[in-house]
């Protein structure tokens, strides 16, 4: 999966974006004023992930504006993959330097677990 994919689920998922980061903003705008698209995006991803039927919806929007199915589940997959890694707290030497993990959330490193 590239990094195209996510620019276009942006872009089918502008409204809904948009509405979520106005939310999270009246929740605690002290908290969140300092977040980038980036990090909303990636908020949105994670909150949905713990909602099947939020999940459901927004896979049936991203299909209806164009998204293949299996693109988009190969996507929710990887997600799911790293909020797992980040609960567990278990890492490949590689994966702690690329996506720069803060040495306090390491809680085991591996050369056997597989890279996301």
């Amino acid at each position: 999966m590239d990094q195209i994919f996510p620019d276009k689920m942006r872009k089918v998922l502008k409204k809904d974006l948009i509405k979520f980061k106005s939310y999270m903003l009246d929740e605690d705008y002290d908290q969140f004023k300092t977040y980038d698209q980036e990090a909303f995006f990636s908020l949105y991803i994670i909150s949905i992930l713990d909602n099947p039927v939020a999940l459901k919806k927004v896979k049936n929007i991203c299909i209806a504006g164009g998204i293949d199915g299996k693109e988009f589940n190969a996507f929710i997959y990887t997600s799911m993959k790293y909020c797992d890694k980040l609960d567990r707290g278990i890492w490949s030497f590689h994966e702690a330097t690329e996506f720069n993990i803060p040495f306090e959330d390491i809680k085991k490193l591996t050369l056997t677990y597989v890279m996301i």
